[in-house]
């Protein structure tokens, strides 16, 4: 079965270093998450689909039910025993086999989470998009990370309510690859009096993109990607 849906990952930080250290104290905050999701999860219209060691999979038919999700939980786990949760969030296509659940939007979310830090709620840009319009939920944004087995760079933010932990992107350093012979192409502006003419502005963009593109071993960003910066006066950075 395919679907749309919003899928988030969450996973304890620094669990094997507990077994090891504190056995029993381990169970009792593994036992603790678990009870957490379970009881969280439904109320926001979501399903776990998957227990890992000691992480999970859930999925929601909206962003702002897995968002609003995240937030209540990382919330609750705050109290005694506190457990530390990386999570993260994407939406995308899905699809669901028996008990197996697999896609690219599995696939980035996994990634996502894994550059989340302790405490912290990382989320993509797509979900960014469906709820920065809404007053309860606050976000920032980290910016853009090469992910592992993720071929286009990924827009990356930070749900930064009270209580969520929030780094700087300094903070994540050695989660992702480091980028080599890349570059974008940021849109041109019309800087003519006749507006009429910015389909030549744009055009010379485009013409640099396609030419770039052909350039063995170098990168360079989408179209999509560049001209969402179009008429925007956003840090260079």
């Amino acid at each position: 079965m395919r679907q749309l849906a919003a899928i988030l990952f969450a996973d304890m930080a620094g669990y094997t270093t507990l077994v090891q250290e504190n056995e029993q104290l381990a169970r009792v905050k593994r036992r603790r998450l678990k009870q957490v999701l379970e009881s969280t999860v439904g109320e926001f219209n979501g399903k776990i689909l998957q227990y890992y060691g000691d992480g999970s999979l859930s999925i929601f038919n909206s962003a702002f039910d897995s968002v609003r999700c995240a937030i209540h939980i990382q919330q609750q786990l705050q109290e005694e025993p506190r457990v530390d949760l990386r999570m993260g969030i994407h939406t995308g296509d899905i699809i669901i086999e028996e008990e197996a659940i697999y896609g690219d939007g599995v696939n980035l979310a996994s990634r996502i989470e894994s550059l989340a830090v302790p405490g912290g709620i990382f989320i993509s840009e797509k979900v960014n998009d469906e709820i920065k319009n809404q007053p309860d939920i606050k976000t920032r944004e980290l910016g853009y990370f090469e992910l592992k087995n993720i071929k286009e760079p990924v827009r990356v933010f930070a749900v930064a309510n009270a209580g969520i932990v929030v780094p700087g992107r300094d903070e994540l350093r050695g989660k992702t690859k480091q980028p080599s012979n890349r570059l974008a192409v940021l849109p041109f502006v019309n800087m003519s009096a006749d507006p009429e003419n910015e389909y030549f502005s744009d055009g010379i963009t485009e013409e640099l993109l396609n030419a770039l593109t052909r350039v063995e071993g170098l990168q360079v960003t989408s179209r999509t990607s560049a001209f969402a910066f179009k008429g925007r006066h956003t840090d260079i950075r």
